[in-house]
């Protein structure tokens, strides 16, 4: 019982009351996807998710806070499923896939008209537009053909398009089972992009390539008199190479892990002798990550300040950190607030935008500029526009748990040891204390991929938690992205074995007499997709020592691999022989071993399951047959289907449904309510 106004009431750990609610999440769940700048005007313009208009995208102007098109319309590609660089702005006027159709249309921004189609035919997706310098009505983008929908059957090329008429797309580069990122050079002579194929996933082998390119009689095409196609870096199953980007009409920079980190490398085209040499740019590789995986289209990790520098937003212990990087290999950390930046673009002369997020303040879009003339490594950050997240929470600073990173290491049974990264954030709330002696209940987070990465930035969906008395807990568990390529390999062919191990292994550190942080017997496991199929599996063990897990919620996860591979879209196509050590054909044992649809009768711990009805990658059958198992074997199973959802939610009811849900479930299957 609260004894004065200022002191805290002691309560059970998990019951407290919170002012951050699933309803306040829902409707601050509007979040800024991407950044797009006009490079011969430098406006910027930011592409806007917004649950409340069903999910839907929508690029708005900087300068004015307006729409650049109406309802009805969404800025959005499934190019790859996943998607990502929907949109393009180029001289006044934006380019963009709409979601409903698949079609690009064009928006004139100086005379503010509707949207008008370029492309109009069916089956297509686009994605990833680059404007011609010198004749800008001409595009080069992504075109993944559906007309054949079987995944094998899916083509992906590089075509380009006119933007003056409607027409059919025109094939530039084809071939490859995948592709990214093309990039013209300043006087539009040289193209740069990266592709790969299957069985590699981008961080397995993307590879740049550059060729001259001509414009004459009204076409684009390649020009291999002046420079043929050319493998820049990057080799399949070895080594990936990513986010080309012209420093200028010859030198080409980009981010290659053969030194098993991604680092700056940078290639310079000599078109008299039709040769391109690359180098990296330091002398010396740094063990960390300066590129992130291609998991969407669209990322970029650097932008060029002038003509010698580049700011990157490497990773470091899980978090961002930002280095001006010169041209001779000096490079230099600068001071930053932000723990996570994505989508950096170049605006101006020593001039950056990108989307930045603290450890206490939600994503924001924000300016960083090198103008003190005393200091030119001294940034300027400058946050634009009106923040769209959690920035405008009406929260108290003492209501907000912030990150804790932490690396244990695990014995390998051999006296070698291997490194397993986490977060944790305590409960926090200074309206409560949990009950003397009393150890918190715990939520392990897994993340999705799982060749991705839980980051330190704020996400109120877990300060939801917390502030009730909750430990939470991110698993970046091996397979991880941004912890060096050795990290990310060491889940080939372990997938289902090396990160339920890690999650049970974080469980009894975290409450081992060293720690004593969380109380053993009332942990919980979550995740989506892949983070969903490690849930499920967990809670699938027979090996007594691994059933560390009271409950579980599993948002479309995966229960059965095999199905995985027959169904599962192009993109993932491959990627489960990868995880798991070979085809089907080849160890049906080992699919059927780590397929959780074959172990459900084992869970006797509560399974929620949320799945969303529209999903492609994890369709609704995988959890529709682990929810007959189990409650044919006597287990307790809850399961909601979100109509029209995808693989995530992007609906504002159901965003707020699911976390209700999850909250009350896991509140009754450990009695704290």
């Amino acid at each position: 019982m609260r004894t004065t106004s200022s002191e805290p009431e002691i309560a059970p750990y998990g019951t407290w009351k919170s002012p951050i609610s699933s309803i306040m999440i829902a409707k601050m769940s509007v979040s800024t996807e991407d950044v797009l700048v006009d490079p011969l005007t430098s406006a910027i313009y930011y592409l806007d998710k917004r649950p409340e208009e069903g999910g839907r995208n929508v690029i708005v102007a900087l300068a004015n806070g307006s729409d650049v098109f109406g309802e009805g319309w969404n800025a959005r590609t499934a190019v790859q499923e996943y998607g990502g660089a929907p949109a393009n702005v180029y001289d006044d006027v934006c380019l963009f896939s709409n979601f409903s159709d698949g079609q690009v249309y064009k928006v004139d921004l100086k005379r503010g008209s509707s949207p008008t189609p370029i492309t109009g035919k069916d089956n297509y997706r686009f994605a990833d537009f680059a404007c011609h310098p010198e004749s800008p009505n001409f595009i080069v983008c992504i075109l993944e053909d559906h007309t054949n929908p079987a995944p094998k059957d899916v083509v992906n090329s590089l075509v380009w398009l006119d933007a003056a008429r409607t027409r059919d797309p025109t094939t530039l580069i084809s071939g490859s089972d995948f592709y990214a990122n093309p990039r013209f050079n300043a006087d539009g002579t040289l193209l740069a992009w990266t592709e790969w194929s299957h069985p590699d996933m981008p961080w397995d082998g993307e590879q740049v390539f550059v060729a001259a390119v001509d414009m004459t009689d009204g076409q684009l095409a390649l020009a291999p008199n002046r420079l043929a196609k050319f493998r820049v870096a990057g080799c399949p199953s070895v080594v990936s190479a990513v986010q080309p980007t012209w420093f200028d009409s010859n030198n080409l920079m980009f981010s290659c892990d053969i030194s098993g980190y991604h680092n700056p490398w940078i290639s310079t085209v000599n078109m008299d002798t039709k040769t391109v040499d690359s180098r990296a740019v330091f002398a010396e590789p740094e063990m960390f990550d300066f590129a992130d995986p291609s998991w969407w289209l669209g990322g970029s990790n650097f932008a060029i300040l002038d003509d010698a520098n580049v700011l990157f937003a490497a990773s470091k212990d899980g978090r961002t950190a930002l280095y001006v990087v010169c041209m001779d290999g000096n490079h230099k950390e600068i001071e930053s607030p932000f723990v996570h930046v994505i989508r950096m673009r170049r605006v101006a002369h020593r001039t950056i935008v990108f989307l930045g997020s603290k450890v206490d303040k939600g994503t924001a879009l924000i300016m960083c500029s090198f103008t003190d003339p005393t200091n030119s490594f001294a940034p300027t950050f400058t946050i634009l526009g009106k923040a769209p997240t959690s920035q405008d929470a009406p929260l108290s600073d003492s209501l907000i748990s912030r990150p804790v990173p932490m690396s244990l290491c695990l014995s390998t049974g051999n006296s070698s040891e291997l490194p397993l990264h986490l977060v944790y954030y305590p409960p926090t709330n200074p309206a409560y204390k949990g009950m003397p002696d009393e150890k918190p209940p715990a939520i392990v987070n897994v993340h999705g991929g799982p060749s991705s990465l839980e980051r330190q930035n704020l996400n109120l969906e877990k300060q939801f938690f917390t502030s009730r008395g909750w430990f939470w807990i991110d698993v970046n568990y091996c397979g991880s992205s941004n912890y060096g390529r050795k990290y990310m390999d060491r889940l080939r062919g372990n997938w289902g074995v090396s990160d339920v191990h890690d999650c049970v292994q974080a469980v009894l550190h975290l409450s081992s007499p060293d720690h004593g942080l969380i109380d053993p017997k009332r942990v919980v496991i979550r995740g989506g997709s892949a983070g969903g199929y490690t849930a499920l599996n967990a809670l699938c063990q027979s090996d007594p020592s691994l059933q560390v897990f009271a409950a579980g919620t599993s948002s479309y996860g995966v229960s059965d691999l095999r199905k995985l591979t027959e169904l599962t879209h192009k993109f993932q196509s491959w990627y489960v022989q990868m995880l798991l050590g070979g085809t089907y054909q080849d160890i049906p044992d080992i699919y059927h071993a780590r397929s959780p649809v074959f172990h459900a009768q084992n869970i006797k711990a509560p399974l929620l399951i949320l799945q969303g009805s529209l999903d492609p990658i994890v369709p609704p059958n995988q959890a529709e047959d682990m929810i007959k198992v189990i409650r044919a074997g006597g287990g307790r199973a809850e399961y909601m289907v979100f109509e029209g959802e995808s693989h995530g939610w992007r609906n504002a009811k159901n965003i707020e449904a699911a976390l209700s849900l999850e909250l009350d479930f896991y509140q009754r299957a450990l009695k704290l309510v």
